[in-house]
């Protein structure tokens, strides 16, 4: 590739994990506060807590069980330091999924350099990222893990290569006892091994006896270590289903009549899956977290999906994340243009995934329908079949439990590399189709370098805002308490 695209990414990687590792230095909550308190008994009480002790502890424990073995060689009992070092934690994984990244999409995504650096400075400056990265949850585990397996997956489904099988199973593994959305690249990969032994020829030329080895040993890997060290068989022992969390679902919503949740969210299956509310989420660039008063955008689950994947300030959440009420309307209206400038800007690449993952589902289904002739490769495969996992993830989850917080992106940030390499390839499209026209390339450029220097202004302007409450004393109730 290009030097100057390589020294691009460089420069954007250094970036991406100098504000990772300045928020998770200077933030102290997260989206779900009770991650700590898990660890907490873990560490202290040396025991695994039950489902019903705490909000989170139905979760799998490799993120909470990682982070007590920390706390238990730092001989501290400070809550300040034990929330830093699980937040760091948290970004360590974020930055290994950077680097990660870096390899995936320089070498092996198929499309042009310049495309490869831009798929990759929007992967690593997304603010939503970067901020779930600087927290003390499991999510940065499980999108690390899941991403790995997607790595080593693509490379074996491409060349075969039995050290690369051999990650991506145990990936797949760290994936399925770090959260239960990581379940979905084992469904994805077992899907890709059903697939080639439907083909009458695979594109890396594995014999079916082959195929038939490999994806047994995964299958016996997987169902030997993660039903029983994450809380999958437990579950399913003492409350009839491996999957049960905290929240109690509500009734499945109907098509069109509206019975909203008692804070919306879902209201209806037409409103949530059929809108997208652009102008409501301009013109109220945050969400409120009332039962009672919202804006529209709250109850449409891509607009919820969208605005939670390109905004930091969007979910309102954590309380010290908002802005203070003291502030000045300048500062206000400053941030929250910010956010409206990054939902146009990000209009283009949302609208070139959209593109690309319709054209995947067409040609899908084109080759289910003849699959054993189909040529398409195992490796694409396995990309589509874990983007289709996670949507149909995000849809199911949302219209069982309803509840606005439900419909967070996070829950599909672990097949960031799919959907950042469906992107790719459809941006290579769009820049060979604007080849022509030197001002429209010139337009396409200034949108992406704008989106990616909103993203970097975003999470500056929050780690600004953190910084001065920390050293005017402005802490949170729980922090001033220890």
């Amino acid at each position: 590739m290009p030097d100057k695209f390589g020294k691009v990414a460089i420069l954007v990687l250094v970036c991406g994990v100098l504000l990772r590792a300045t928020l998770a230095l200077i933030n102290w909550e997260a989206n779900d506060a009770g991650h700590i308190a898990v660890i907490r008994v873990i560490a202290d009480e040396n025991r695994i807590p039950d489902k019903n002790e705490d909000g989170e502890a139905f979760q799998p424990k490799l993120y909470h069980v990682t982070v007590a073995a920390l706390w238990k060689i730092v001989p501290t009992h400070s809550l300040p330091i034990r929330i830093r070092i699980a937040q760091l934690v948290s970004c360590t994984a974020g930055i290994l999924t950077l680097l990660f990244a870096l390899n995936f999409f320089m070498s092996k995504s198929g499309v042009s350099a310049k495309v490869r650096c831009l798929a990759f400075s929007m992967l690593a400056l997304n603010p939503i990222l970067i901020g779930i990265n600087a927290q003390a949850t499991n999510d940065s585990f499980v999108i690390l893990f899941v991403s790995l397996s997607l790595y080593f997956g693509y490379r074996f489904f491409e060349n075969a290569q039995v050290k690369d099988y051999c990650w991506m199973t145990v990936s797949t593994v760290l994936a399925g006892v770090s959260k239960g959305n990581g379940l979905i690249i084992f469904i994805a990969v077992l899907t890709v091994f059903a697939a080639g032994l439907l083909q009458k020829r695979n594109a890396c030329a594995m014999a079916k006896g082959q195929m038939v080895l490999y994806g047994s040993i995964f299958l016996v890997a997987f169902l030997a270590v993660v039903p029983r060290v994450g809380p999958y068989w437990e579950h399913y022992r003492r409350y009839g289903s491996p999957f049960v969390t905290n929240a109690t679902p509500y009734r499945f919503p109907f098509m069109f009549k509206k019975t909203p949740p008692f804070r919306p969210g879902v209201t209806s299956i037409a409103d949530a899956l059929l809108t997208f509310r652009l102008l409501d989420m301009l013109r109220t660039p945050v969400i409120t977290n009332d039962p009672r008063i919202y804006p529209q955008h709250r109850t449409s689950l891509w607009s919820q999906l969208y605005g939670r994947t390109h905004f930091a300030r969007f979910d309102a959440w954590p309380p010290s994340w908002q802005l203070p009420p003291d502030c000045r309307h300048w500062a206000t209206r400053l941030v929250w243009n910010l956010g409206r400038l990054s939902f146009l800007c990000a209009l283009l690449p949302t609208i070139l995934l959209v593109v690309a993952i319709w054209r995947g589902i067409l040609f899908v289904v084109r080759c289910l329908i003849r699959i054993r002739d189909s040529p398409f490769r195992l490796s694409n495969w396995l990309i589509n079949f874990s983007i289709f996992g996670y949507l149909a993830f995000i849809i199911i989850y949302s219209l069982r439990y309803r509840e606005f917080e439900f419909m967070k992106s996070i829950f599909i940030f672990p097949g960031l590399f799919s959907f950042l390499l469906l992107f790719a390839h459809e941006c290579d499209r769009l820049y060979t189709w604007v080849n022509q026209s030197n001002a429209i390339r010139q337009s396409v450029d200034v949108v992406f370098l704008l989106l990616c220097l909103l993203y970097t202004a975003d999470v500056i302007v929050l780690i600004g805002q953190l910084g001065i409450q920390t050293f005017t004393g402005a802490l949170p109730p729980f922090w001033m308490s220890t």
